[in-house]
Protein backbone atom coordinates (compact mmCIF):
# COMPACT_ATOMS: atom_id res chain seq x y z
CA UNK A 1 0.00 0.00 0.00
CA UNK A 2 1.21 3.49 -0.80
CA UNK A 3 -1.18 5.44 1.47
CA UNK A 4 0.25 8.84 2.41
CA UNK A 5 -1.53 10.83 5.11
CA UNK A 6 -1.09 14.49 5.97
CA UNK A 7 -2.53 14.61 9.46
CA UNK A 8 -3.32 17.05 12.21
CA UNK A 9 -2.01 15.78 15.54
CA UNK A 10 -2.11 12.22 14.16
CA UNK A 11 -5.88 11.79 14.51
CA UNK A 12 -7.49 13.42 11.45
CA UNK A 13 -6.02 13.89 8.02
CA UNK A 14 -6.19 13.77 4.26
CA UNK A 15 -5.10 10.51 2.69
CA UNK A 16 -3.94 9.80 -0.85
CA UNK A 17 -2.85 6.56 -2.49
CA UNK A 18 -1.67 7.23 -6.04
CA UNK A 19 -1.47 3.49 -6.77
CA UNK A 20 -5.12 2.69 -5.96
CA UNK A 21 -6.68 6.10 -6.68
CA UNK A 22 -7.92 6.43 -3.11
CA UNK A 23 -8.21 9.92 -1.63
CA UNK A 24 -10.13 11.73 1.04
CA UNK A 25 -10.62 12.36 4.71
CA UNK A 26 -9.23 9.80 7.15
CA UNK A 27 -9.57 9.52 10.91
CA UNK A 28 -7.76 7.42 13.51
CA UNK A 29 -9.96 5.22 15.64
CA UNK A 30 -9.26 2.21 17.82
CA UNK A 31 -9.57 -1.13 16.05
CA UNK A 32 -11.94 -3.41 17.96
CA UNK A 33 -12.57 -5.95 15.20
CA UNK A 34 -11.05 -8.73 17.28
CA UNK A 35 -8.04 -9.11 15.00
CA UNK A 36 -5.74 -7.22 12.65
CA UNK A 37 -7.44 -4.74 10.32
CA UNK A 38 -8.32 -5.82 6.79
CA UNK A 39 -8.14 -3.09 4.15
CA UNK A 40 -11.55 -2.15 2.77
CA UNK A 41 -13.59 -3.50 5.68
CA UNK A 42 -16.87 -1.63 6.15
CA UNK A 43 -17.04 -0.51 9.81
CA UNK A 44 -19.48 0.77 12.42
CA UNK A 45 -19.04 2.06 15.98
CA UNK A 46 -17.93 -0.53 18.53
CA UNK A 47 -20.61 -1.45 21.04
CA UNK A 48 -18.03 -2.36 23.69
CA UNK A 49 -15.31 0.33 23.57
CA UNK A 50 -15.53 4.12 23.30
CA UNK A 51 -14.11 5.84 20.18
CA UNK A 52 -13.62 2.49 18.45
CA UNK A 53 -14.84 0.61 15.42
CA UNK A 54 -15.78 -2.96 14.57
CA UNK A 55 -16.74 -4.70 11.33
CA UNK A 56 -20.21 -3.61 10.21
CA UNK A 57 -22.59 -6.31 11.44
CA UNK A 58 -26.17 -5.06 11.09
CA UNK A 59 -25.98 -3.28 7.69
CA UNK A 60 -27.46 0.02 8.96
CA UNK A 61 -24.84 2.07 10.82
CA UNK A 62 -21.71 2.30 8.68
CA UNK A 63 -19.31 5.14 9.60
CA UNK A 64 -16.23 4.34 7.52
CA UNK A 65 -13.97 1.93 5.67
CA UNK A 66 -10.61 0.60 6.91
CA UNK A 67 -7.75 2.32 5.06
CA UNK A 68 -4.85 0.11 6.12
CA UNK A 69 -4.29 -3.59 6.69
CA UNK A 70 -2.50 -5.27 9.55
CA UNK A 71 -3.19 -2.91 12.47
CA UNK A 72 -3.55 -4.97 15.64
CA UNK A 73 -6.75 -5.15 17.68
CA UNK A 74 -6.92 -2.29 20.24
CA UNK A 75 -4.43 -0.17 18.24
CA UNK A 76 -5.43 2.95 16.30
CA UNK A 77 -6.01 2.61 12.56
CA UNK A 78 -6.93 5.01 9.77
CA UNK A 79 -10.47 4.77 8.40
CA UNK A 80 -11.86 6.54 5.34
CA UNK A 81 -14.76 8.89 6.10
CA UNK A 82 -17.81 10.28 4.29
CA UNK A 83 -16.94 11.86 0.93
CA UNK A 84 -13.77 9.84 0.40
CA UNK A 85 -12.97 7.71 -2.64
CA UNK A 86 -11.59 4.38 -1.42
CA UNK A 87 -11.42 0.65 -1.96
CA UNK A 88 -14.22 -1.29 -0.29
CA UNK A 89 -14.09 -5.01 0.45
CA UNK A 90 -16.78 -6.73 -1.62
CA UNK A 91 -18.94 -9.65 -0.54
CA UNK A 92 -17.42 -12.82 -1.99
CA UNK A 93 -19.06 -13.96 -5.23
CA UNK A 94 -20.60 -10.54 -6.01
CA UNK A 95 -19.61 -8.51 -9.07
CA UNK A 96 -19.37 -4.71 -9.04
CA UNK A 97 -20.86 -2.36 -11.62
CA UNK A 98 -19.76 1.25 -11.92
CA UNK A 99 -22.53 3.80 -11.28
CA UNK A 100 -24.49 1.36 -9.09
CA UNK A 101 -25.26 2.05 -5.42
CA UNK A 102 -22.97 0.40 -2.84
CA UNK A 103 -24.69 -1.13 0.20
CA UNK A 104 -23.48 -2.71 3.44
CA UNK A 105 -23.83 -6.47 2.98
CA UNK A 106 -25.25 -9.16 5.21
CA UNK A 107 -21.67 -10.49 5.44
CA UNK A 108 -19.94 -8.58 8.26
CA UNK A 109 -17.61 -5.84 7.01
CA UNK A 110 -18.46 -6.35 3.34
CA UNK A 111 -20.42 -4.50 0.65
CA UNK A 112 -22.31 -5.26 -2.57
CA UNK A 113 -24.18 -3.18 -5.14
CA UNK A 114 -27.60 -2.72 -6.71
CA UNK A 115 -28.75 -0.74 -9.72
CA UNK A 116 -29.81 2.82 -8.96
CA UNK A 117 -33.60 2.69 -8.63
CA UNK A 118 -35.61 4.65 -11.20
CA UNK A 119 -38.48 5.15 -8.77
CA UNK A 120 -38.83 5.05 -4.98
CA UNK A 121 -36.03 2.96 -3.48
CA UNK A 122 -36.72 0.18 -1.03
CA UNK A 123 -36.51 1.93 2.35
CA UNK A 124 -34.32 -0.77 3.91
CA UNK A 125 -31.81 -0.50 1.05
CA UNK A 126 -31.67 3.30 1.41
CA UNK A 127 -30.44 3.01 4.98
CA UNK A 128 -27.80 0.40 4.01
CA UNK A 129 -26.27 2.72 1.41
CA UNK A 130 -22.56 3.44 1.81
CA UNK A 131 -21.89 5.20 -1.51
CA UNK A 132 -21.56 4.75 -5.25
CA UNK A 133 -19.46 2.29 -7.24
CA UNK A 134 -16.72 3.83 -9.41
CA UNK A 135 -15.46 0.75 -11.26
CA UNK A 136 -16.70 -2.50 -12.73
CA UNK A 137 -15.14 -5.74 -11.49
CA UNK A 138 -16.01 -9.40 -11.79
CA UNK A 139 -16.93 -11.58 -8.83
CA UNK A 140 -14.28 -13.31 -6.77
CA UNK A 141 -12.90 -13.62 -3.26
CA UNK A 142 -11.71 -10.60 -1.24
CA UNK A 143 -12.19 -8.20 -4.17
CA UNK A 144 -11.56 -4.49 -3.46
CA UNK A 145 -13.80 -2.06 -5.37
CA UNK A 146 -13.27 1.69 -5.69
CA UNK A 147 -16.29 3.59 -4.33
CA UNK A 148 -17.25 7.16 -3.49
CA UNK A 149 -18.45 7.02 0.12
CA UNK A 150 -21.52 8.56 1.68
CA UNK A 151 -23.60 7.10 4.43
CA UNK A 152 -27.38 7.35 4.96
Amino acid sequence: MALAVMSYKGVIGFGVDTVTGERGLVQKMKNKTGGNTVKGTVVCPSDGTDNSFKAQADEFDTIGVVAEAGVADAAEAWIWLNGSVCQVLWKDGQSATREYVALAADTDGRAYNVAVPTSNPVVAEHFKEIGHVLETKGSGTDVLVLCHLHFN
